[in-house]
């Protein structure tokens, strides 16, 4: 059937356009709030074309006007203008194109934004780079820059006369082991039914949430048939097979009828378990969340609800260790003007996108809460977070560490959370905590960094010390370590000068200019530097699969629309999270995690035909045995091993030589009640008739 010819743009002719590409972009923010990234105005209708200049870029454009704009001109590029009724053929515009980029879900372009425009230039510079993005308005997050508590010229930064410092090594007893407090291995409240990687993927994962909100949001907007679990399934195995390759492949290239080779085109071909048609239909109708937008502009609305029920989940099926590490996670997406709450992280490896402050199990390694920095974009009319009124760092540990208060366990922190007042609350609540002791800028509150560094001034390499004091009623200590150029400090409620049994030996210096030290870390430096990574690691497994070749699903899967990032980012850290609950629950043999990707994806793909076959399979009560034996085809590209029907041969119609003796005739049929035998016609007779003299 020839493809219909799309319709033609010119003067008058009756137009539909994203809003999120109309212009002037602040007339269209003030007429529409909580613009989503599929919203369209229809009824525009087209004047004239005229080049304008978009975020600093000439390009060619459409100018209208709308019904709901009178006596404002309105304009975007030309490509994003879809025609729904065509004017006078006089007018049609010269060497026009039909426009191919309205579609929301088809776009394939990673960071965002289709033309890059929204890209910062980033240079070698940091503190250039910093200055720059500062003064644009964009939020940056300095390693360099000093809790907002620990800046001297805040209102609550006086000096703190409840704050009491004890003489050096005047206490030596463990405040956590004074109060019994044992030394826990991860649990989960909740077992997977099985060691399968798709079970303990969907472990992670809140399968009633996307059940019972994405499932159906997702069904009210999808072209077609409406999508079941299976397919959903089928449809996010697909998107994490795309992702164990490296990226640059154009996602019509996977869906291609032809053979893959070694010259172009993507490793492997998916139309025979999906569509391309429908696979970019689900992609474009995916949605998030069923509660109507709230009367105020809220850039977050869309993805609330799926990071609470993540949350939420993790709080009801995973018990963390004794020992818990708290850092930063960051989602990459390169375009500033596409992604609410932007920040420029230059420490990190993927340094533009969205912030998250993540915490992870030291022993197992699993990520089990976090929480999205939203900046100067979080609505003004929203209610404040929980425990603001103590300030953002302390608010902060509180809310991402609820889920072990009241448990005695303890928390590993960097130098950006250590604010005194904050892991005193935290002890109140039943949370033991170490942090960084970092001059940025400024000593952090209450700590008299350049005191300690003149105590040091004589000592050994690797003399360690403990400072104890008493804040606002409750203990805690300073533990210091001299090394060979600094005096490494960490302030902890936890802990003595107790060398752990399994502490290892640490060197310092060279034997060859004979200044070589040995020594032993104490209990809190142990800790610190062991359990410090856990959250970097558990990153570093999500943006490269282990590979170190930036093999993610976040890569991956280009998107312009900003709430299928963060759905990615969940989905990442889950597979991350499955992959390393089978290995730390389960004596399953050692595989790297790209293996992991490869076969879990396959699991999540070949589910659906699994269900499909339980369904066909199904047997109806007879009275007569003879009702067990028919003859069928099997199905394309499969093979009946280990009880089910698994998709597996390289050609949908595979012929098998007939498993009866002497028969060597190719087919692909089968006796009902024998799948895993083949049998062509004779031989089937033959059976049947065998069966029937039996009887």
């Amino acid at each position: 059937m020839p493809r219909q010819q799309k319709k033609r743009l010119g003067t008058g002719a009756i137009c539909s356009v994203i809003k999120r590409f109309l212009h002037p972009s602040r007339t269209i923010q003030e007429k529409y709030q909580n613009i989503t990234s599929y919203d369209r105005l229809e009824g525009l209708i087209a004047l004239r074309q005229e080049e304008k200049t978009i975020r600093n870029r000439a390009c060619a454009s459409i100018v209208f006007r709308h019904a709901d704009f009178e006596g404002i001109e309105l304009y975007c590029s030309e490509r994003y203008a879809i025609v729904t009724e065509e004017g006078s053929p006089a007018e049609f515009f010269e060497g026009n194109a039909a426009p191919d980029a309205g579609n929301d879900g088809q776009a394939s372009v990673q960071g965002g934004d289709d033309d890059l425009r929204g890209i910062p230039v980033v240079t070698d510079d940091i503190q250039e780079n910093i200055a720059r993005l500062r003064a644009e308005g964009y939020g940056v997050d300095d390693d360099n820059d000093p809790a907002p508590e620990n800046v001297p010229n805040n209102n609550n930064n006086t000096a703190n006369n409840n704050t009491i410092y004890q003489g050096w090594g005047s206490q030596t007893v463990c405040h956590r082991r004074s109060q019994g407090h044992r030394f826990e291995n991860a649990r989960l409240s909740q077992h997977p039914l099985n060691n399968r990687r798709m079970t303990w993927f969907l472990h992670f994962l809140p399968v009633q949430f996307l059940q019972d909100i994405v499932l159906v949001e997702t069904n009210k907007n999808i072209e077609g048939k409406p999508v079941e679990w299976p397919e959903l399934l089928r449809f996010i195995g697909l998107l994490l097979l795309m992702s164990t390759v490296i990226t640059g492949y154009d996602r019509r290239s996977w869906f291609d009828h032809t053979e893959p080779n070694e010259f172009g085109g993507a490793p492997f071909r998916l139309h025979k378990y999906m569509t391309r048609h429908r696979f970019e239909n689900i992609l474009s109708a995916l949605r998030y969340t069923n509660q109507p937008f709230p009367p105020y502009q809220d850039k977050f609305h869309q993805v609330r609800q799926l990071l609470d029920a993540w949350n939420n989940h993790m709080a009801s099926i995973f018990i963390a260790s004794w020992i818990s590490c708290l850092d930063e996670s960051m989602s990459s997406w390169t375009s500033r003007w596409t992604c609410p709450g932007w920040m420029y992280v230059p420490r990190k490896p993927h340094p533009m996108g969205n912030e998250y402050h993540t915490i992870c199990c030291g022993l197992s390694g699993i990520m089990y809460g976090l929480e999205l920095v939203e900046g100067k974009d979080r609505p003004n009319q929203m209610p404040a977070p929980a425990h603001n009124n103590l300030g953002a760092t302390c608010a902060l540990l509180l809310r991402l560490t609820k889920s072990i208060w009241s448990t005695g366990k303890v928390v590993i922190l960097d130098s950006g959370f250590c604010v005194l007042k904050a892991i005193i609350e935290l002890k109140k609540k039943g949370v033991y905590a170490s942090a960084l002791i970092k001059k940025r800028r400024y000593w952090p509150r209450d700590v008299p960094g350049d005191d300690i560094r003149r105590h040091f001034v004589c000592k050994e390499v690797g003399h360690t010390d403990r400072l104890p004091g008493v804040s606002d009623g409750t203990p805690f200590d300073i533990f210091a370590m001299k090394e060979p150029d600094y005096v490494m400090m960490l302030m902890s409620t936890y802990g003595s000068l107790i060398e752990p049994p399994d502490a290892k030996v640490n060197y310092r210096g060279s034997r060859d200019e004979n200044n070589l030290t040995t020594f032993k870390y104490m209990e809190v430096i142990s800790n610190h530097y062991q359990f410090r990574g856990a959250v970097d690691e558990h990153n570093a497994k999500r943006h490269d699969g282990g590979t170190g070749c930036g093999i993610s699903l976040e890569a991956s899967w280009g998107t312009t629309r900003w709430e299928n990032r963060v759905f990615s980012f969940i989905l990442a850290i889950s597979e991350v999270n499955a992959f390393l609950g089978r290995r730390y629950f389960h004596d399953v043999e050692p595989e790297l995690q790209i293996d992991f990707r490869r076969k879990l994806s396959m699991e999540l793909i070949l589910y659906m035909d699994e269900i499909n076959d339980d369904r066909n399979n199904v047997q109806r009560p007879t009275t007569r045995r003879m009702a067990c034996h028919d003859l069928k085809t099997a199905p394309v590209y499969s093979k009946f091993l280990e009880g089910r029907w698994v998709r597996c041969t390289k050609r949908p119609h595979q012929q098998f030589t007939c498993s009866e003796q002497n028969c060597t005739r190719r087919i692909r049929t089968y006796c009902t009640c024998s799948p895993h035998q083949w049998r062509c016609t004779q031989c089937y007779a033959i059976h049947y008739a065998r069966v029937v003299r039996d009887i």
